[in-house]
């Protein structure tokens, strides 16, 4: 009878503490963000297709690497290369934004920063994070940054992604086409959120 009243005091404390240890984890909202992703061309040169609706909130955990809860997502439907016909085809053809849940939008979550030391870390971290693109959930791996800016958190990180890795098939024409890995830049400053996670 001691043993299952130990067992029970065990377990209300490992709860209590759980509770308390999610309910101080710091719950950040993203106020402004910039997505821009650099596509190479072949057989040479390059474009950049960019996007300023970033959107997401998270919620930063304990241990190493450092936990980072929530998702970070932008609208694919406002992707701009700077020419309509290619945002068209881009949007239509290869992304298939029209197909709703999965293709819409992607969606960056699982993140966790091999560097970082807690909550108020400062500085340059190595990522990990689960990228939904294309209706395709994949491993992703980049480089990011974080610096106090007055009551928030600056963060620039970028990655490297391939598109066949997302059921996406790299236009090409008489020899001319996009190639297959893009490089994925993120800027965004996020601020303590209001009412917890």
């Amino acid at each position: 009878m001691r043993r299952i009243g130990r067992v029970a005091v065990a377990v209300a404390v490992a709860w209590g503490w759980a509770s308390v240890a999610g309910a101080q984890a710091p719950a950040w909202q993203v106020t402004s963000g910039d997505v821009k992703v650099l596509v190479p061309m072949k057989p040479g040169g390059s474009f950049e297709t960019h996007s300023t609706s970033l959107t997401g909130k998270v919620s930063v955990g304990a241990g190493a690497p450092l936990p980072v809860g929530g998702e970070l997502a932008v609208d694919l439907a406002t992707l701009d290369t700077g020419i309509a016909l290619r945002n068209q085809h881009l949007r239509e053809n290869y992304l298939q934004v029209a197909r709703g849940e999965g293709f819409a939008r992607a969606v960056l979550s699982e993140l966790g920063l091999r560097d970082a030391t807690g909550a108020g870390f400062e500085g340059r971290t190595g990522f990990t994070a689960t990228l939904l693109l294309h209706g395709v959930k994949k491993p992703v791996a980049g480089s990011a940054a974080l610096r106090r800016e007055g009551a928030g958190v600056r963060v620039e990180a970028s990655f490297p992604l391939a598109l066949s890795d997302f059921g996406i098939r790299p236009p090409e024409y008489l020899g001319v086409g996009v190639g297959n890995r893009l490089i994925v830049s993120v800027s965004f400053v996020a601020l303590p959120a209001t009412g917890g996670k």
